[in-house]
């Protein structure tokens, strides 16, 4: 049962053939019947003041492409202002959202380490000139992008590989020398060269990124990370291969890939999701609702039936807090999308229920039941 025909329901804008849909989902347990009820008990008082037109323009403005299930994203921005977890609801108003500034930032922000060692604090860099590499000048522009550019003729020495690292709590967009353009999540490093050469543009990942990948037949792109390759001659797709992540996540929107692992390579088309579980070599593929996985461009939480500890994962990287659990980890799953331009108390006051409760000490947050 999708999310969208509940709200669909509560608005009475159901098709004759959703509303036979909702009508078998809803007829067929007493737990169907309750769910809804509490959905609708809670949600319709807040619903009538969202535009959901108006929260999916701002939504798609900056996650791309916008081309595959818009009605469904849709309808999950409008869950920004509910979060499902089981059958527990809660309501939140989002004229507060403009107000909020993130709890626990961490002063180093956003870092560039250069090839001799050299480490420059981009978060806190003017515009203009970063560096001066040998065969490479490196700029900041006035939307905090850092560029690259390079004079051909000095390519000719040793490459130079810098690696730029997000702390927890910060994102950043980078467009490395071949036109290519990264954003890269918080508590993420990207290493690459100062300028490709060869038959291939190779970069090494850890974390998670959204990748714009500049077309070039001759010198196709690859990303390691963890064990997996990603091949691409020219398209979008995002990676999320954090090393404390039970697997390897890669999304495709645009275009094609290949993706290997130990001795197994799969190709991927667009819409679908690739699982890499490098410590059992093994791999599976799905189709997925893209515009999930790159929700985090655009600062959202976004789940999609998590576990517990998965979202409380996503939370340690925000806020730069660490997770304890008193007892075992609650089984309760969560839907929805939440703005992280909330303070840690109030992401959490959302997420608790009668079954899951959270208390925050210094920067540890305490998970019991």
């Amino acid at each position: 049962m999708e999310f969208k025909l509940i709200i669909k329901k509560i608005n009475d804008t159901l098709s004759s053939e959703e509303e036979s849909i909702f009508d078998a989902w809803y007829n067929e347990s007493d737990s169907n019947r309750e769910y809804f009820n509490r959905v609708q008990n809670n949600f319709e008082s807040d619903i009538d003041d969202v535009d959901l037109d108006l929260a999916w323009k701002a939504i798609n403005k900056e996650i791309t492409p916008k081309k595959n299930k818009k009605s469904y994203y849709k309808y999950a921005i409008a869950a920004s202002v509910a979060l499902l977890m089981g059958i527990s609801y809660f309501t939140y108003n989002s004229k507060t959202q403009q107000t909020i500034s993130i709890d626990n930032k961490p002063v180093e922000g956003v870092t560039l380490t250069l090839s001799d060692g050299t480490t420059v604090v981009l978060s806190d860099h003017k515009n203009g000139v970063v560096a001066n590499q040998e065969n490479a000048v490196i700029t900041k522009d006035k939307d905090g992008q850092i560029r690259y550019e390079g004079n051909e003729a000095e390519h000719q020495g040793k490459i130079a590989y810098n690696t730029l690292v997000t702390a927890n709590g910060k994102t950043f967009q980078i467009e490395l020398p071949d036109g290519t353009n990264v954003w890269m999540n918080a508590g993420s490093s990207l290493k690459y060269p100062t300028y490709f050469s060869g038959n291939e543009r190779a970069v090494i990942l850890t974390g998670e990124a959204y990748f714009e990948v500049a077309h070039n037949e001759k010198m196709p792109f690859k990303v390691f990370s963890n064990g997996q390759e990603v091949e691409v001659l020219g398209t979008h797709f995002n990676i999320k291969a954090y090393l404390n992540e039970p697997n390897i996540k890669t999304t495709l929107l645009e275009g094609k890939i290949k993706i290997t692992e130990n001795d197994n390579s799969m190709l991927v088309k667009p819409g679908q999701q690739v699982l890499v579980f490098t410590d059992q070599h093994l791999m599976k593929i799905a189709d997925v609702n893209t515009e999930s996985s790159v929700a985090w461009k655009n600062r959202l939480f976004y789940f999609e039936n998590a576990k517990c500890d998965e979202i409380m994962r996503e939370i340690e990287r925000w806020y730069d807090v660490d997770v304890v659990y008193k007892g075992k980890i609650p089984d309760e799953r969560f839907q929805g999308a939440i703005q992280k331009d909330l303070k840690l108390n109030q992401v959490l006051k959302m997420l608790e229920s009668k079954d899951v409760h959270f208390k925050v000490s210094g920067k540890e947050v305490i998970v019991t039941q």
